[in-house]
């Protein structure tokens, strides 16, 4: 390592902060995820079963997906994520 990496760096032996999905092209280095690029509201909730329940809706709008129940609270939020994935390649789709 040349002495310019290694002092930009922090040295040889320093911790650095690593990880998958770092955003380095930005003033903010924190993980993009699909919460950043949706303008989607969303809703989970735990029902005393057991069960949770979940649902979509556009914001200034009164349009929203049904409510839907769940086993689990991740396969609620699995749910929430293809759901706000389709509507962004929807919505990408309809302003070419």
């Amino acid at each position: 390592m040349n002495k310019l990496k290694e002092a930009r760096s922090g040295g040889i032996g320093v911790p650095q902060q690593v990880g998958y999905g770092k955003n380095w092209h930005t003033e903010h280095p924190e993980p993009i995820t699909w919460e950043n690029v949706t303008d989607l509201d969303y809703f989970v909730n735990a029902m005393p079963n057991g069960t949770y329940i979940a649902g979509i809706s556009l914001p200034d709008s009164d349009q929203a997906t049904p409510t839907y129940t769940f086993n689990s609270e991740e396969d609620a939020m699995m749910w929430i994520r293809n759901a706000a994935q389709k509507y962004q390649v929807n919505k990408f789709n309809q302003e070419q």
